[in-house]
């Protein structure tokens, strides 16, 4: 019987009647409860929707009335699905605008079901609401009240994202395609899926008794007699099973049987289940996921996404920094584009995939396509912004630059304007590059008032001098000059750039004294200092940091004792047959820059004749020391767990070299702390790790060893601390005998969608550490993460402030531990998103500058939750009260004058 004439049977038997197919039945000695079974699809245009599959679909639909479906669907197929089947397009749309208890829901609705655990908190929201505005847009009365997702697509802080976005029920199962992993168990058949700030919503748990299968399924998946009962025997008296389908498979149930019902979520949560009495805190380490940290091409996917992510918020603020200074137009288009470049890079098959497909199609290439076109218009975005905010110079000023017989003389001093995108206060480091007049020999910094900054030159390029035969000159024809402005929050502050022609002040002259020095002692160790540090590089053993002296502290962090170095690399060289160390072989440690302000060493050197340079950096004032490292691998390598997979066992085989961090390229960081916990945070959350070790080797026994932006090591009786910071998403590893380290390389096989992978040519990462005192939050570590996401952007003004103009903060919120992520133009609205990431949940004053005519609290889907009062404060300024608990997320809608 072919599968149309099966399908006509089963339709002329009858809603009613049993649907039979294997591994279905009911034993004949025992009853079977009701299975309610989520059926669905997954997947749109970027994935996998080939021509008819929703003709395909909607066939079915009639064929056999008691089917239902859930859609969890990158959102802009709906704009294909209506250009290439019109008609299939208004069918579903029928079936989407229909009643609540329409046979079809729209669920999650993201962009394109990211990852969500391995994203920024705000490409959570930003997925979620991009994804509304589409859909609504083709399905204005659908609703979207369901998260529920094929792939482990969740974030531990989505209930608060979620509930002000509408939902009002979520789904913690992913049975079919766990291929990245799944969730921690809970039997029950709803439970408050509570998050970091409270919130909570009723959700469908992946049930404890809920046994993992194969290496990407769960029990639910089959939905068997067997698991029905067990269900109930466990508490779950209507147990649910669901599986979304791949949209391009030939449209049938999932499984049929008498003792199946189909359901939607909605009609699940809302009208079978049991209310939820229980509350599961769920955490990051709830999420249990794996992918193969290390891998070249997954290692740069998540550096690109990283870095575009951090580019568009900060010229998001920009913007709205130079439409609220200067009127300047509100580029919301281009912005609206970089971002769904941005979002479709961070889908999931983007990761899980990263390797496969060919030529433009790979994925790994659309993801370096979408992220540096996401990069390069938040880059002219920040550039053009920057230029209406160093325009408005004084009438004198401009006076002096107007003709053409003063653009011929000297520059003389120049004034640069540095903005701050973050709402704190910062004296961090700030550098531009300058063309100076011939004759300038060094520079000198002043802020506005005319007092002197420290600053740190260098030279970059030099003029020949007119007679050709002569030798170079010491005129310095551009150099970058490095300071440390004082610049209040989301604002600016002027600084002028003298030039120096006299000898008194050459570069050529005997080095200006300052907080920081790098020197190499007699016995041949290379000693960086700054303000906060002292640190001791060895050459001999690899360059590697045998000294971390905090100064404040005075303790020294290192632990002397341990196997390990500070910084020293090792992993398992598979070819080899041994584990290889950076400490093996000496290294060359070249100084780069010697202070006053930053000092810079290169430490060249090869683990396992394999060739690496790392620049570390230290600099006046800076609590992050930062590494940067670039391996070279001239040939095939293999550095990771030695075990191997037959190419037929790829689907089957649970164990896995890539899980198993031990035994990877790593950087190590052991310190002379006791009493160890981990902390480490995630989108919108920190956690405190439950875990004694990060090690497992196979799929079904995955332990949460995930780094987003921060993993941070604390003595806990002492109270000090290390925190070690990534420029990506990848994995950390930590254990009784096993100090924290850093995942930086692996390569070898790595199952189903990777095969063999080598390590071949380049790999980088950047990274950073802070040693503090007291707890993460005392250490201010999520503030630290925004200051190394948004640097201070400096840029040439076009002549002297106006008085009065040479420095402004447009928005600030204060009492420390909160952040304002997002600033952002809606029209005549300024909306300004705040997160208290490390602050208590007492009342904050959010400050404008401008006047607003109104504000509103608004929810992220838009709708007003309630008016706010704004006061007009002693020093002008415009003034909002607003509280939120720990980890809470808040957006302001303020309504500006025209």
């Amino acid at each position: 019987m072919n599968r149309r004439a099966f399908v006509r049977l089963l339709s002329a038997a009858g809603a009613s009647t049993a649907v039979k197919t294997i591994g279905a039945q009911p034993d004949d000695d025992q009853s079977t409860p009701t299975l309610y079974f989520a059926d669905g699809y997954h997947g749109g245009v970027k994935g996998h929707m080939p021509a008819g599959a929703w003709r395909d679909i909607l066939n079915t639909m009639r064929d056999i009335p008691r089917w239902k479906l859930c859609l969890d669907i990158e959102a802009a197929t709906w704009e294909v699905l209506l250009r290439d089947d019109p008609a299939a397009y208004r069918e579903l749309k029928a079936h989407l605008e229909g009643s609540p208890d329409s046979r079809v829901e729209m669920v999650a609705g993201t962009f394109s079901q990211p990852y969500g655990w391995a994203i920024s908190g705000e490409s959570n929201i930003r997925q979620l609401q991009r994804g509304a505005e589409i859909i609504r847009r083709h399905f204005p009365k659908a609703a979207i009240t369901t998260y529920a997702v094929q792939e482990p697509c969740w974030s531990s802080a989505l209930p608060q994202i979620l509930l002000s976005l509408g939902f009002n029920g979520a789904v913690l199962k992913d049975p079919g395609t766990a291929w990245g992993g799944y969730s921690a168990g809970f039997d029950a058949e709803l439970v408050n899926w509570t998050g970091p700030d409270g919130s909570a919503i009723a959700t469908v748990p992946r049930y404890a008794c809920e046994e993992l299968r194969k290496v990407y399924e769960t029990e639910s998946a089959y939905a068997t007699p067997e698991f029905a009962r067990k269900c109930v025997a466990h508490g779950i008296p209507h147990p649910a099973g669901m599986y979304f389908q791949d949209l391009g498979w030939a449209a049938k149930p999932h499984v049929s049987a008498d003792y199946i019902r189909y359901v939607t979520w909605r009609e699940y949560i809302h009208g079978i289940a049991v209310k939820p009495s229980k509350e599961w805190r769920f955490t990051p380490e709830d999420i249990l996921t794996t992918l193969p940290w290390g891998e070249q091409t997954l290692q740069a996917v998540a550096q690109q996404v990283r870095s575009a992510e951090n580019r568009l918020v900060a010229a998001e603020k920009a913007a709205s920094m130079a439409w609220l200074e200067g009127n300047s137009p509100w580029p919301g288009d281009r912005l609206r584009d970089a971002w769904d470049s941005l979002l479709w890079a961070q889908g999931h098959d983007a990761w899980i995939t990263a390797t496969t497909r060919t030529g433009r199609q790979a994925w790994a290439f659309q993801v370096a396509s979408g992220t540096l076109d996401a990069e390069t218009a938040a880059g002219s975005i920040v550039a053009e912004s920057l230029r209406t905010l160093c325009s408005g110079a004084s009438e004198q000023s401009q006076q002096r630059s107007g003709s053409a017989e003063q653009t011929h003389q000297p520059l003389g001093p120049q004034w640069i304007r540095v903005a701050n995108t973050l709402g704190i206060e910062r004296e961090d480091l700030a550098e531009l590059t300058l063309a100076t007049d011939r004759g300038t020999r060094s520079l000198r910094v002043f802020d506005a008032g005319g007092n002197e900054v420290p600053c740190q030159i260098a030279p970059t390029r030099r003029y020949s001098p007119l007679n050709r035969n002569a030798p170079p000159g010491e005129s310095i024809n551009a150099a970058t000059v490095l300071f440390r402005p004082r610049v209040p929050a989301i604002g600016y502050a002027s600084y002028r750039v003298e030039p120096q022609y006299s000898e008194q002040h050459s570069d050529a002259s005997p080095q200006q004294k300052g907080p920081v020095s790098v020197t190499t002692e007699a016995g041949g160790k290379t000693v960086m200092e700054s303000d906060l540090y002292r640190l001791e590089l060895d050459p001999k053993r690899g360059g590697a940091i045998t000294s971390l002296y905090v100064k404040q502290l005075k303790k020294e962090f290192c632990d002397s004792s341990a196997p390990r170095a500070f910084n020293e690399y090792a992993g398992y060289f598979i070819a080899q047959k041994q584990w290889r160390s950076s400490a093996e072989n000496p290294a060359r440690v070249t100084i780069v820059e010697s202070g006053p302000l930053r000092g810079r060493v290169r430490v060249a050197g090869q683990v396992g004749g394999c060739p690496f340079q790392t620049v570390i950096t230290v600099a006046e004032g800076q609590r992050r020391i930062d590494f940067q490292s670039r391996f070279t691998f001239e040939q095939e390598t293999w550095i990771g767990d030695p075990w191997d997979i037959k190419p037929e066992d790829r689907r089957s085989e649970p164990r896995r070299s890539q899980n198993d961090g031990r035994w990877k390229l790593q950087a190590f960081f052991p310190v002379s702390l006791r009493n160890q916990a981990i902390y480490k945070n995630a989108a919108y959350d920190v956690c405190r790790s439950r875990n004694a070790d990060t090690f497992f080797q196979r799929w079904d026994e995955i332990k949460h060893n995930i780094i987003v932006n921060w993993v941070d090591l604390v003595d806990e009786q002492e109270k000090n601390g290390l925190a070690v910071f990534s420029d990506h998403t990848t994995a950390y590893t930590h254990g009784p005998e096993h100090p924290l380290a850093l995942v930086l390389g692996w390569g070898w096989e790595g199952g189903f969608w990777w095969g063999k992978c080598p390590l071949k040519g380049v790999q980088q990462s950047a990274y950073g550490i802070i040693p503090h005192s007291g707890t993460w939050d005392q250490a201010r570590l999520s503030e630290e993460t925004s200051r190394w996401n948004e640097p201070l952007n400096a840029a040439l003004m076009d002549g002297a402030p106006k008085p009065g103009a040479d420095s402004r903060s447009l928005i600030s919120v204060t009492g420390g531990g909160v952040e304002i992520p997002t600033v952002m133009v809606d029209g005549r609205h300024l909306l300004v998103r705040i997160f208290n990431g490390e602050g208590d949940a007492s009342e904050r004053t959010v400050s404008l500058y401008a006047r607003p005519v109104r504000v509103d609290l608004v929810e992220l889907n838009g709708r007003a939750s309630r008016p706010l009062t704004v006061q007009r404060a002693r020093d002008g300024r415009y003034e909002i009260e607003v509280s939120m608990p720990r980890f809470g997320i808040r957006t302001l809608r303020c309504e500006m004058n025209a």
